[in-house]
C-alpha cells in the first residue's frame, strides 16, 4: 500500500534490502528448529525490514512478531483436534530487530484442553510471551449465538489507505481499505498482506490474520501521534477467538478509550469474509510526545 508518513522514524536506506535479496517474508530462519527430549522447540530467526515497527526504526512491529510466535505454536507438537481459543501476548521489553530466539513448550498438556507457551528472546532478554489456550471442538451450530454485526464488504470501501500516516517496513507491507463510518477513535478497515511469515514456509490463514491484528491500535488513533501530541504503545494483545477464521483479509471494527490517568484501551472485533470471529483488547500506556527530540 502507499503509506503517507508524518513524523514516525523511517528505515535508513542501508537497511532496506535490494529487490534480489528481499525474501518477501517477515523472518528468515538461521538454522533448523530443534525439539529436545521434553518436547521443547527452539527456533532461531532473523527479522527482515518487513517486520520493522512504526515507532522506531530499530524495533519490530508487534503485529509481525505476534504472527511469528503463532507460527511457532502451530509448528509445535500439540494434541490433534484442538484449536486456538485464546491468545494472550505480553510485551516485556523492546522488540529489537535482528537475530531472535523463540522457545515453545506445552505447559498444560491434555486431551481436550492444552496451554502452550511461546517466548521470544532478543539481545539476550525475554521480550515477549504468548500463552495459547487450545480447546477441543464439537458441533454447536444448532445453538450458536453471534451478536457481533458483520463489517460491510470491501466493495463498499471509501479509500485505499487504511493506515494513513504511519511509517516503517511492516506498515509498508500491508494493503488495506477504509469503510464508511471510519474516523478518529473508531476504526473500520480491511487489511491484508502478501508477505509470508517465515521465508520458504507456508503461512496458514490463522497466522496471516493474527499477524495483522495488532495493527488495530493504529488504524484510527483517538490522539494525534506526532511531536507535541501523544504516543500510545500497547503493552499486551489479548485475542479471544469464538470461531476459526479463514482467508487472507482481516476486517477490524474497533474503538479507542482514553482514560483520565494515562491508561487507555483499544477494543476491536475481528472479521473474515464469513463474518466476525474474535474480540481483541490492547492495553495502552499514554505518554505525551515532546515537541523536540525523539521518543
Amino acid at each position: 500500500m502507499t503509506v503517507q508518513t508524518q513524523t514516525q522514524t523511517q528505515a535508513p536506506a542501508a537497511d532496506r534490502p535490494e529487490p534480489a535479496d528481499d525474501p518477501r517474508a517477515y523472518y528468515v530462519r538461521l538454522a533448523d528448529p530443534v525439539t529436545d527430549a521434553d518436547g521443547v522447540r527452539t527456533s532461531r530467526v532473523r527479522s527482515t525490514v518487513h517486520a520493522q515497527g512504526a515507532w522506531r526504526a530499530e524495533e519490530m512491529h508487534m503485529a509481525a512478531v505476534s504472527g511469528l510466535l503463532m507460527h511457532e505454536v502451530q509448528a509445535h507438537e500439540t494434541t490433534a483436534g484442538l484449536r486456538v481459543g485464546r491468545l494472550s501476548y505480553d510485551i516485556l521489553g523492546t522488540l529489537w530487530s535482528g537475530e531472535l530466539e523463540v522457545v515453545t513448550r506445552t505447559i498444560r498438556p491434555g486431551r481436550t484442553i492444552e496451554l502452550v507457551e511461546s517466548v521470544l528472546h532478543a539481545r539476550g532478554r525475554t521480550v515477549l510471551t504468548l500463552r495459547a489456550w487450545l480447546l477441543s471442538t464439537s458441533d454447536t451450530s444448532a445453538v450458536a449465538q453471534l451478536p457481533d454485526e458483520p463489517l460491510p464488504p470491501r466493495s463498499q470501501a471509501q479509500a485505499h489507505n487504511a493506515l494513513h500516516g504511519w511509517g516503517g517496513g511492516y506498515i509498508a507491507s500491508l494493503d488495506g481499505v477504509v469503510l464508511p463510518g471510519h474516523g478518529p477513535g473508531h476504526g473500520r478497515v480491511w487489511l491484508t498482506t502478501d508477505r509470508e511469515m517465515v521465508a520458504g514456509e507456508s503461512t496458514s490463514d490463522l497466522v496471516r490474520l493474527i499477524s495483522l491484528t495488532d495493527a488495530a491500535n493504529g488504524i484510527a488513533p483517538a490522539l494525534p501521534a506526532k511531536p507535541g501530541g501523544w504516543f500510545f504503545p500497547n503493552v499486551d494483545l489479548q485475542i479471544h477467538l469464538y470461531r476459526e477464521p479463514t482467508g487472507h483479509w482481516l476486517g477490524l471494527a474497533g474503538q479507542v478509550t482514553v482514560g483520565p490517568d494515562g491508561v487507555g484501551l483499544t477494543s476491536t472485533v475481528l472479521h473474515d469474509d464469513d463474518g466476525p470471529f474474535a474480540h481483541v483488547e490492547q492495553t495502552l500506556t499514554l505518554r505525551s510526545w515532546p515537541v523536540e527530540g525523539g521518543l
